[in-house]
């Protein structure tokens, strides 16, 4: 028997025996050639239980010499997993042209699980429901390789408004295996949805003669990655040939203002405004709840999301409480987002994380928020402070370039910008809690100067667009 394989099973009996903590420390001590004169209970036993087997297998020895193959070991970089690496960019699913094929628009959609669906992706299927309302075949193309069973996802869609029937209004067909090609045909057209999908819409294009795709760009992707290989390439995707469909108007002037996309005449652009999703209690119901209970403040807590200032909205919010902002008897706090993140303001005083919802409890939950701090470093402004806006609550969020004090207020009374530094957000924080206090204010302000609902997005001008852009002359 190898000396790894005898290595996993005393290290898979130990975890067993005594716990995966104790056994943790355990193994750091005895590996570091520590003595015990700390450890306590389990983690003493499994630290002696260990210090016996190395009497009959040299288990120190052992470990410092898997340390070092492993630290030694190179790290083989293959094709395949350099491609992995890059969103598979230059990694794209076969394409053959069949010109006995039906014309459809393929909307490129990228990998998701209906658990973690978040508002690009509601944004993405609403954007293919209105473009076959304008008379196009529309068929959503599945290109990642993802767990997906049809009938798990047609059930769970059903869950969500606006997209109860998307599976039978709409042609699905998942390619992320890539064990068939995609046939299209002379006169398909695309509608990217990522970054990484524009190369796919580019090589649909080239084989198809080479049309301007329609790019739905919700966001300036490059800005996720830091100046490497993923950049570059996410950059590289506005060179292609296609038209712009940006959300929101503050991120469609930021991609002119910036020369992101061309500003040639033969490439249309418009923005949209994805519909919000919230709840309010009626106007009587509203002021006395308002009124009559503990404040409830909410943080868009996102560690692992860059974009979402995990760090700078964490200090303001410890610096405004520092400051005496909120009494700990009047207000209650509560992390929304992605994590099992944890935020101490004070001892004794932490932040308690929510658990992701399904979108009929978020609503709900919505509604009962007086307080909310949500930033995003990006000119788009995130559909969070909507929300939160439209419940009635006041609603702390930064400015970005385009993203301005005045863009932002014209949308609803309720939210507060500030730039994006410690000290601005932290006292516009606390003028958030003064403003909680005048409960008719904040109902007034739920009135938001942005779309509703998805009918209420679209104009007669986004039709004109859509039609010219996908027309074949």
């Amino acid at each position: 028997m190898s000396k790894a394989a005898i290595l996993r099973i005393t290290k898979a009996v130990a975890f067993e025996a005594f716990g995966a903590y104790a056994c943790r420390l355990a193994l750091a001590t005895f590996r570091e050639g520590k003595t015990p004169a700390n450890l306590t209970g389990r983690v003493k036993l499994a630290y002696y239980s260990l210090k016996a087997m190395d009497k009959i297998i040299p288990m120190a020895a052992m470990m410092r010499d898997q340390e070092k193959s492993e630290i030694e070991r190179p790290q083989v970089y293959d094709e395949h997993l350099l491609n992995l690496m890059v969103n598979r960019a230059y990694d794209l699913p076969e394409v053959i042209v069949d010109p006995n094929a039906p014309k459809r628009i393929n909307v490129l959609v990228p990998a998701f699980t209906i658990n973690t669906i978040s508002a690009g992706f509601f944004g993405v299927f609403n954007v293919a429901l209105f473009i076959k309302q304008q008379g196009f075949a529309v068929r959503l193309v599945l290109f990642d390789n993802f767990y997906y069973v049809e009938e798990e996802f047609r059930n769970a869609l059903k869950k969500f408004p606006s997209m109860e029937n998307l599976f039978d209004e709409l042609e699905i067909e998942y390619i992320g295996s890539r064990a068939t090609p995609l046939v299209v045909s002379p006169q398909d057209n695309c509608v990217a949805t990522v970054w990484y999908s524009a190369y796919f819409a580019d090589k649909i294009a080239n084989a198809t003669g080479s049309k301007p795709f329609i790019y739905l760009i919700q966001d300036f992707e490059a800005a996720f990655y830091p100046f490497n290989s993923s950049y570059c390439i996410s950059r590289n995707s506005y060179d292609f040939k296609y038209h712009t469909l940006a959300s929101s108007a503050a991120l469609l002037e930021f991609l002119k203002k910036n020369k992101i996309i061309s500003d040639s005449p033969e490439f249309k652009t418009i923005s949209f405004d994805n519909a919000y999703s919230s709840s309010i209690y009626e106007e009587e119901e509203f002021k006395v709840k308002k009124l009559s209970r503990k404040k409830r403040f909410v943080f868009y807590s996102r560690p692992a999301v860059n974009r979402n200032m995990f760090e700078m909205a964490a200090l303001a919010l410890i610096d405004a409480y520092k400051k005496g902002a909120f009494s700990a008897d009047d207000w209650e706090f509560y992390g929304m987002g992605i994590g099992n993140t944890t935020v101490q303001l004070a001892e004794g005083i932490e932040v308690k994380q929510l658990p992701r919802m399904p979108l009929d409890e978020y609503e709900a939950i919505t509604k009962t928020f007086d307080l909310c701090l949500t930033l995003m470093s990006s000119p788009h402004p995130s559909l969070i402070p909507m929300d939160l806006a439209a419940s009635g609550a006041i609603v702390v969020t930064n400015t970005f370039e385009t993203k301005t004090p005045e863009y932002l207020i014209n949308i609803s009374s309720n939210i507060i910008p500030a730039h994006p530094g410690l000290h601005e957000l932290s006292a516009a924080l606390m003028v958030g809690v003064q403003k909680t206090n005048d409960v008719a204010s904040r109902y007034s302000g739920s009135k938001l100067n942005w779309p509703k609902s998805w009918d209420e997005t679209w104009s007669d001008e986004h039709r004109k667009f859509i039609i010219e852009a996908l027309s074949n002359e």
